[in-house]
């Protein structure tokens, strides 16, 4: 070959290069967008199913969602499954990375394996680059979780559970999968500090149900009321047709269709993720701003209103009302769960009262719970016996509060109480407790005003072995759960707060005949003090 044919040969080939990689601060999002999807078109080979190796040509959707990548800081797609999303993100990244230096691209997937099957695409990709590009371009080496290049550019692509994006600086961070990862509020307050100073985050993925950070995220970036731009895209970006949906409606179950192959973001979130709670009905609950605030312990209980306080009072107490509380608690640390408590009106079925925040369990009991019931003319209290609960029940016991539940046998007709204190969650009384608890709002036998108890109902689902847990967290129905319970206790003579005896009365005498001499003992948790 002469010196000229090989000079021309260089420059058809750095023509080539420019139109597959314009400058990046002097191009707009549509010149990149323009040059990325000609170099996947001439350049990027992908495996397809039932033909093998092809040339990755971007469908209307995909090329899309690219300039929203190229445009906006802040993106989230929400989309059917299997339509080349996890591939175009995949090469989309590659492509930054090769063709740009000093790029740090991070991709978060749920586990260990999605993780390692987001970068194939990529490796697969680089193997078929023409000798020329690869010369032209930086050197690279690719293992299962990460590909290096000598431009200082580096694509990670790891499980979310590892916390990788702590303490980086990265152009791009995308969460692949988002509705699907079990710690999607942990992995986006690992996320949320990176991207402030300066990267981009891409969220895209399937439905799993309302209320989690997906659901929370898409809804307000359509609303307008977060800094995401949002895009969706239905089944029929993948180019299928009626009759193959008709196919897919006789066969799956309605929430995996809605969840896999929705026809629009409504019916997405509504019908997927197996909700425990029927999310139809929540929409329409009617909800209410409370008051915020304190009870101040030193001055026997007066509310102080404060729109920082872990109080929210929705009805303040009625005289001759009887009431209950639900007791869900954590640890008590401040960056750990949450504990909740839920006070409910017996008597008109109202979720009166709610408490959410971070306490020391002993101290939940004698600053929250002792003056809380007795702001609620003594309720009944029911504390979840579980773990930390033990701690609660023993302080709430030593300062001699009343009344407080006593666990029952359950599947045993007319069971009487036994003398452990606390309500005990085991996978039967879980059960239990939330399909009474689903049977009541549905029934509205119970009035709930919450709209944060709401969002985490609208969360709460089963998975595949029947388990049922929230996204995050589910403290907030639990301790709903549990006070549901006490209403069907709170009127039990055992439970009824004494009255004042008035000397002479006919009490009074019965009460002085008695020979009384052993006193009550009090377990908690079933161990004897």
């Amino acid at each position: 070959m002469s010196e000229t044919q090989a000079s021309l040969g260089e420059l058809l080939h750095e023509r080539e290069w420019r139109k597959c990689a314009p400058e990046w601060e002097d191009a707009t999002p549509t010149e990149l967008a323009d040059a990325f999807e000609y170099w996947c078109a001439q350049y990027a080979y992908i495996r397809f199913p039932g033909k093998g190796k092809i040339k990755f040509e971007l469908r209307p959707a995909q090329r899309e969602t690219v300039e929203l990548w190229l445009t906006h800081r802040f993106t989230v797609a929400l989309k059917a499954r299997q339509i080349g999303f996890s591939t175009l993100v995949s090469i989309f990244c590659f492509w930054c990375c090769f063709f740009y230096p000093d790029r740090t691209i991070i991709m978060l997937s749920k586990t260990e394996r999605d993780s390692q099957k987001l970068l194939v695409h990529a490796r697969y990709a680089s193997r078929y680059l023409p000798t020329w590009m690869l010369h032209r371009g930086p050197l690279f080496e690719a293992n299962k979780s990460e590909i290096k290049f000598t431009n200082e550019s580096i694509m990670e692509s790891l499980p979310s559970a590892s916390d990788p994006a702590r303490g980086v600086t990265a152009f791009y961070i995308v969460v692949d999968e988002i509705g699907q990862l079990p710690n999607s509020e942990e992995a986006w307050a690992a996320i949320e500090p990176v991207v402030d100073v300066g990267g981009s985050c891409v969220m895209l993925g399937t439905a799993n149900g309302e209320g989690n950070l997906f659901h929370k995220t898409f809804t307000g970036a359509q609303a307008g009321t977060n800094r995401f731009k949002s895009i969706f895209h239905s089944w029929r970006a993948s180019g299928r047709d009626d009759e193959w949906y008709a196919r897919q409606k006789a066969d799956l179950p309605d929430w995996q269709l809605a969840q896999e192959y929705p026809d629009n973001p409504d019916e997405a979130f509504l019908r997927s993720g197996r909700p425990v709670f029927d999310l139809e009905f929540l929409r329409e609950t009617e909800t209410k701003e409370p008051l915020r605030g304190w009870l101040d312990g030193d001055t026997d209980g007066t509310f102080l209103e404060d729109i920082r306080g872990p109080l929210r009072i929705f009805t303040e107490p009625l005289p001759d009302h009887r009431y209950c509380m639900g007791v869900d608690v954590a640890e008590g640390l401040i960056h750990g769960d949450y504990s909740s408590i839920h006070v409910q009106d017996v008597k008109t079925g109202e979720i009166v009262a709610h408490w959410h925040g971070h306490i020391d369990p002993d101290l939940l009991g004698t600053d929250v719970c002792i003056p809380l019931g007795e702001f609620y003319n003594n309720a009944l209290i029911l504390v979840e016996s579980n773990n930390h609960g033990l701690t609660t029940l023993t302080a709430l016991n030593r300062a001699n509060y009343f009344p407080l539940y006593r666990e029952r046998r359950v599947g045993v007709r007319n069971a009487d109480a036994t003398d452990a204190l606390g309500w005990r969650t085991t996978q039967v009384t879980k059960r239990l407790a939330i399909d009474e608890l689903n049977r009541a709002i549905r029934d509205q036998s119970m009035k709930l005003y919450d709209k944060e108890t709401i969002a985490e109902m609208r969360a709460f689902t089963r998975d595949n072995n029947g388990r049922m847990s929230g996204s995050p967290h589910d403290d907030r129905v639990m301790s709903l759960a549990i006070c549901n319970q006490g209403s069907k206790y709170v009127f039990l003579r055992k439970y009824q707060p004494e009255k004042p005896m008035v000397v002479g009365s006919m009490d009074w005498h019965m009460r002085q005949s008695r020979a009384e001499t052993t006193p009550s003992v009090s377990y908690v948790g079933g161990d004897a003090f």
